[in-house]
């Protein structure tokens, strides 16, 4: 079968490496080169190119993504700073090529809009990588809740504090310095940075997938604990209304969360709760409507992850022979985003913002 030409704008954010084993890995797809967006922070793009792994030995580096472009790819991949996504994207997806974005699909939903409006001009996609969505417990957990297995849902809980954010991928595995931290566009208000559209944004796609449908409103808060150099939040928590019952989202930089704390996704039914573990493989169900100490939990162990499903889905896309999941697809990421961009303008204003209805 043909082979993918595929091409690789901006290598900023540290999942690309993740985005280049798992495409590399398929022999269909032929990753062809790589390019640097335009310089936007104090770091070199050698220092930006760490982010692309072993994938910045095996392709070819390009001085400009507008070079790479005129190689013709069949297929991009954009990793650049949340702020950038948008005006890439938009250009790509004008030459029909479909995207794989990196989460979340934009900055704001106004920028969504636009890529979603211009892919379905031009016949094509927007794929929004989300590294969970190939959590297997995460998707027995839905699996199990839409059966109708804990009754009705009532509340999603996620807490995204599992690492240090940004401080995690610092050189050396060293905490950084604020010199370093300051360079870098995780911690710039101007390029997308800060822990909402980073972390919150997990527990965002997650409520929404397992509600079904969009949020009503958001209320939102956020804090600045640890980075005072700065002007973006490295805490952030958001209650999204989805009206039969609510996601309550946490995303942190400035906490570790130890192993023996659940991430979530924690599901609450009226009839028992479903609980999840971003780092383990089983699925927990409880059953019962009582305060007292819960019967030993059902429990199902399985594989953590799939990490070919991604390079699966694309290809359904690209061949024509089936739909791709919807935590990839347009519809569900624009709700995602309205959200998001709900729970920014809630923290701002500290008051609950409808979303907009997409």
């Amino acid at each position: 079968m043909k082979s993918i030409k595929t091409a690789f704008f901006g290598v900023s954010h540290p999942h690309v490496a993740t985005l280049f084993s798992t495409l590399s890995n398929n022999e269909r797809f032929s990753c062809i080169g790589f390019a640097d967006v335009p310089e936007y922070d104090g770091l070199t793009p050698q220092e930006r190119e760490k982010n692309l792994g072993a994938g910045a030995q095996k392709m070819k580096r390009f001085s400009s993504w507008q070079l790479l472009l005129e190689e013709k790819p069949d297929l991009a991949v954009v990793a650049a700073n949340n702020s950038s996504k948008s005006d890439i994207c938009l250009t790509l997806l004008s030459e029909g090529i479909p995207v794989i974005v990196e989460k979340p699909m934009a900055v704001n939903l106004n920028d969504a809009k636009k890529m979603a409006a211009c892919a379905e001009k031009n016949h094509t996609k927007v794929i929004t990588n989300w590294p969970v969505s190939w959590f297997l417990p995460f998707r027995k957990a839905k699996e199990l809740a839409d059966a109708g297995e804990v009754g009705r849902i009532r509340r999603v809980v996620y807490r995204s504090p599992a690492t240090w954010g940004p401080y995690s991928y610092a050189p050396d595995g060293k905490l950084p310095e604020e010199e370093w931290l300051k360079k870098t566009w995780w911690y710039q208000k101007k390029f997308g940075g800060g822990s909402i559209l980073d972390y919150a944004c997990y527990g965002t796609m997650l409520s929404t997938w397992i509600f079904g449908h969009q949020a009503k409103a958001v209320n939102a808060v956020s804090k600045q604990f640890d980075t005072r150099f700065t002007d973006v939040e490295d805490y952030s928590a958001m209650i999204l209304d989805f009206g039969e019952g609510v996601g309550l989202l946490e995303g942190s930089w400035s906490s570790y969360n130890p192993a023996e704390i659940p991430t979530g996704p924690v599901i609450y039914g009226s009839d028992g709760v479903i609980v999840c573990d971003r780092h383990s493989t089983q699925v927990k169900i409880y059953h019962g409507r009582t305060h007292q100490p819960a019967a030993p939990a059902q429990m199902i162990d399985m594989p953590q992850m799939r990490k070919d499903a991604l390079a699966e889905h694309v290809l359904r896309f690209m061949d024509g022979t089936g739909d791709i999941d919807e935590t990839l697809d347009m519809p569900l990421n624009l709700q995602v985003m309205a959200a998001l961009s709900a729970g920014i303008r809630s923290a701002e204003e500290n008051s609950a913002v409808q979303t907009e209805i997409i």
